[in-house]
């Protein structure tokens, strides 16, 4: 447990000496900030010190629970913010590619605003340059004012366009900035696809592996079939001759079979 240490500070005209564990610092603005709330009151009251002091008690209460409020609302306001994030994240499948190309649409319009900016500033300074040459004229000549004055609306126009692009730019600019945590999600979510993807890659090749084996035990399956079809028929014998028959495949079932197997290979 750490000291406590002792300050002497001032409040409304009286010492007080103070022991906390705090930073002295800490202890003397705070008491710097009731002195200036009870001279603030007493400066608009003749109130005793102690009415003072309870006055500056339930404006300081009051600056306190306004506080409060605030920081209340201001999570409840991260909560919707965090709820509106993760409906974001759940519907961010194929955002990526869209949110990318608003991004290249943004640099794109970005640096064509840069571009027309500059522009503008040369039309600017060439507006200027005529104004000035325009205003000499009209020393010499004394009739060139109409001219001045349709340089001056030129000017007035290229410097409003100017500052409409330049506040387009910033609207695009604000809205990349708030599509990056979003960007950064879809990122993630990606990522995580990608080891799916990986996965998956692995189960199929086993399955084809399986696949391969099969096909190779059909196939030599069916070689076996072809042996025995090569086999010439035994010669016939005596009854009962339904118990041989019964015993070898018939032609049609054995094509039967080779029907099946060659579906099977396809």
């Amino acid at each position: 447990m750490s000291d406590k240490k002792s300050v002497t500070v001032n409040i409304y005209g009286n010492e007080y000496t103070l022991k906390g564990e705090a930073d002295p610092q800490y202890i003397a603005d705070l008491a710097r900030f009731v002195d200036s709330k009870m001279t603030e009151i007493g400066k608009k009251s003749s109130a005793p010190a102690a009415k003072v002091a309870i006055l500056a008690s339930m404006n300081i209460a009051d600056e306190l629970h306004r506080l409060e409020k605030i920081k209340a609302e201001n999570l409840k306001l991260i909560e919707t913010l965090e709820k509106n994030l993760l409906e974001m994240k759940k519907s961010s499948d194929g955002s990526l590619k869209h949110t990318l190309e608003l991004k290249e649409n943004v640099d794109k319009f970005k640096a064509e605003a840069a571009e027309n900016r500059k522009k503008a500033d040369e039309s600017t300074a060439e507006a200027a340059k005529v104004k000035k040459e325009l205003e000499t004229a009209a020393k010499q000549a004394g009739d060139l004012k109409p001219e001045i004055e349709k340089a001056q609306n030129q000017l007035h126009s290229a410097k409003q366009k100017a500052e409409d692009l330049f506040k387009e730019a910033e609207k695009y600019k604000g809205e990349l900035q708030g599509l990056r945590p979003q960007l950064e999600k879809v990122k993630e979510d990606l990522e995580a696809a990608e080891g799916l993807n990986d996965e998956a890659q692995a189960e199929i090749k086993d399955l084809k592996s399986k696949n391969d084996y099969t096909n190779a035990e059909l196939k030599k399956i069916k070689e076996e079939l072809e042996t025995v079809k090569k086999i010439p028929p035994p010669p016939p014998e005596p009854p009962p001759q339904k118990a041989v028959e019964n015993f070898l495949p018939t032609e049609e079932k054995l094509q039967a079979i080779f029907r099946k197997i060659d579906a099977i290979l396809e």
